[in-house]
């Protein structure tokens, strides 16, 4: 008697795909960086200052990016750093494009009471959910080719003219990204 397939062997499209920045973030060896890391690395150190004076969010910055603070897990200093975010319903979404090696993820899984999240002009200390389950992952990943087409295909290498959803295996993408949700307080 021949058993169904499962629905993932059928798939034929792994995300992230070769040579995108997500690919290369997950198959980099020992500290061999994409440069485009490096980049935004360096960024950061003009964005944080210009957030923090409140520039960025006075020309509309603070619609796509945040600022997050957290204490560091060792040192026990401050640390700010600028992350794209999404809201989906009411609720911040904000990913890390190297997983569980992001300092910035282990500072929260270690202090996550200390956590403080400045949106545009406001700020506030949310609740800290640690995405876990895979398949919420993926649904956060389908959410993004859906509503951000754009992003999808320069992170990940999603092709909305000629890939489908139904045929595209997101689970090594979902295992590999850390998705962390922040809550308002009420």
């Amino acid at each position: 008697m021949n058993q169904p397939q499962s629905l993932s062997s059928e798939k034929k499209i792994i995300l992230p795909k070769p040579d995108t920045y997500f690919y290369r973030l997950m198959h980099h060896k020992g500290k061999e960086l994409p440069r485009s890391y490096k980049w935004f690395k360096r960024l950061n150190r003009i964005v944080v200052p210009l957030y923090r004076l409140r520039i960025l969010p006075f020309f509309g910055i603070g619609w796509i990016i945040l600022m997050i603070t957290t204490i560091g897990r060792r040192t026990g200093k401050t640390y700010r750093t600028p992350v794209e975010f999404h809201r989906i319903n009411e609720v911040i979404h904000i990913t890390a494009g190297r997983g569980e090696k992001t300092d910035w993820v282990r500072n929260i899984r270690a202090n996550p009471e200390n956590l403080r999240v400045q949106v545009g002009f406001g700020s506030f200390q949310p609740r800290v959910e640690i995405v876990e389950n895979i398949l919420e992952k993926e649904k956060f990943i389908e959410w993004m080719i859906k509503n951000i087409p754009r992003e999808a295909e320069m992170s990940f290498g999603w092709n909305r003219k000629k890939d489908d959803l139904k045929y595209t295996d997101l689970t090594p993408l979902a295992n590999f990204l850390t998705i962390i949700r922040l809550h308002k307080p009420s």
